[in-house]
């Protein structure tokens, strides 16, 4: 009788959820569906919203969307080119209560899964953010669990795609008439197996690999990081009028600590306590037989005061890096290079806060090298932050070299060669602004023979190579010291070439230097617009 009773009761109870559920997957959850979808492709002018089927989540007091797909509306040339979809949307935890008497969107969790976009669209340069929603929304937590993107541009060779993508938003509030804007958005996480762009003008890929970022650490960082030009060297050149200089670059093992994407995104703002680098590898080539474009370039602290945002850079440092340099002579044959090996760096005080136009400090860069893999250089720059002049010091070292091994970069680009000598050591400090530089250098070396190579066919055994090299090393002493006589110092004095940037200006310095201590007579100025 009890156990008949009960029987009974959870009929009672069943048959009526039973029916609710019957309704809700006949009548209700189609309804939903054809609501969702007509609103979104009715407010949509673009793109066609299509949604496989709708859940309702009773217990969960939540929906689910299904299997949407997307696509751009027919253009005029009858060619979709937009297309993608998304395997779920999950609404769970709705505040019912406030929705209807509040109109307030309250919603614990939202979950999007297996996000698929491609194609092409029209990249504008003016940003705009659209209105999300005429309610206050706030949503607990946000997953959008493995998003696809690959996305061109119609009107230029750019390209962007995001591969398996990860992401979660913390406390998503959006007020009544918000934009859809990064001002919305306070604490997020986000990961992706890899991030790849391509270049406006097609010269250019750029790809990060292994991403992450979180706001609670506020912490950057990329397995590795990859600058690559999609031509080869010459052909790169070949596409420009001017001179200009394919750069090649990759980056691993890299940290921004104290970096707030936010800022970033909403003002431009590169604010970090550390940024660290393990390996760079970098390749750059300039074909010097182009025509050179003569345009002022300015200093690097200007380059650092014009930036659009804030810099606060407390300091960038590199544990080990290669740097090589080839160029090719105007009258060369082939092209010579010169290299920088196990780079060891670190640069302090990077920025562009206009409170130390009153405060006292200055931009650092510390580093070590070995110059073709053999020979220990040592640098140490300082420049004064917003010096009207902008004036820097450069002070370095050089430990012993073998002459012979600069032969890859002079017999290329100065045609001459050296057939022996031994660089014992090498110091320079010079003082630089706008307006030029000066300082001291001194070269200790010993046993340097040099031969004149022809800029054709590249001999140094003809008749007037061999005299022109007779009267070189005539002029240019073999050694420093010369036996009883004193050490001879270098002058470095060179007026800034404003077409020149802070690598070439400090190399033409150096080498004023240089010629300086080698010569019998030295000259105590270098021509200031020497190409």
């Amino acid at each position: 009788m009890k156990s008949g009773k009960i029987l009974k009761i959870l009929l009672g109870i069943a048959i009526p959820l039973l029916l609710i559920k019957f309704l809700t997957i006949v009548f209700v959850e189609p309804w939903v569906r054809e609501k969702i979808q007509t609103e979104l492709n009715e407010k949509n002018g673009d793109y066609l919203i299509k949604i496989d089927k709708v859940h309702i989540l009773i217990i969960k007091s939540g929906i689910e969307l299904d299997s949407i797909t997307i696509c751009q509306k027919q253009n005029h040339g009858g060619v979709r080119n937009l297309s993608g979809g998304i395997a779920s949307i999950k609404f769970k935890g709705i505040n019912l209560a406030k929705a209807i008497f509040k109109k307030d969107i309250s919603i614990n969790e939202v979950t999007i899964s297996n996000i698929i976009i491609k194609g092409n669209m029209a990249f504008s340069r003016e940003v705009k953010h659209p209105i999300v929603s005429p309610l206050n929304i706030r949503i607990r937590r946000v997953f959008l669990d493995k998003i696809d993107l690959a996305m061109g541009n119609t009107s230029t060779a750019q390209f962007f795609s995001v591969k398996k993508g990860v992401s979660k938003v913390i406390d998503l509030q959006i007020e009544k008439q918000d934009t859809l804007s990064p001002y919305i958005v306070k604490q997020f996480e986000f990961d992706a197996e890899e991030l790849f762009s391509v270049s406006s003008d097609s010269m250019y890929s750029f790809t990060a690999s292994g991403i992450t970022y979180s706001t609670t650490s506020n912490t950057l960082a990329a397995n590795s990081f990859f600058i690559q030009p999609n031509y080869t060297d010459y052909d790169f050149t070949s596409r420009y009028e001017f001179q200009t200089s394919p750069i090649e670059t990759g980056l691993s093992n890299i940290y921004v600590h104290d970096f707030n994407a936010a800022d970033y995104f909403r003002s431009g703002m590169l604010k970090s306590s550390f940024i660290g680098i393990g390996e760079m590898d970098m390749k750059v080539f300039r074909d010097k037989r182009k025509e050179f474009r003569h345009v002022n370039k300015p200093s690097f602290q200007d380059m650092i005061y014009n930036y659009h945002g804030t810099i606060r850079i407390d300091s960038i440092g590199l544990i080990k890096g290669n740097i090589v340099y080839t160029e090719h002579a105007e009258k060369a044959n082939n092209a010579g290079s010169i290299s920088f090996n196990e780079i060891n760096a670190k640069i302090y005080k990077i920025t562009n806060d206009t409170i130390y136009k009153t405060k006292n400090d200055s931009l650092i860069l510390k580093g070590d090298a070995l110059l073709m893999g053999k020979g220990k250089i040592t640098v140490l720059l300082k420049g004064r932050i917003f010096d009207s002049q902008n004036t820097f010091s450069l002070n370095g070292t050089l430990s012993h070299l073998e002459a012979n091994e600069l032969n890859p970069i002079l017999e290329k680009n100065a045609f001459i060669y050296v057939t022996s000598g031994t660089i014992d050591s090498m110091s320079f400090s010079f003082t630089a602004n706008n307006a030029k530089a000066t300082g001291k250098m001194t070269i200790l070396y010993h046993g340097l023979d040099i031969a004149v190579k022809n800029k054709r066919t590249d001999d140094t055994t003809a008749f007037r190579e061999r005299f022109i090299s007779l009267i070189t090393n005539r002029k240019v002493l073999d050694s420093n010291p010369i036996p009883d006589e004193d050490i001879r110092e270098g002058i470095i004095d060179y007026e800034r070439d404003p077409e020149k940037s802070l690598f070439g200006y400090c190399f033409k310095s150096i080498l004023s230097g240089v010629k300086s201590s080698l010569v019998k007579s030295p000259k105590k100025k270098t021509n200031a617009y020497t190409k």
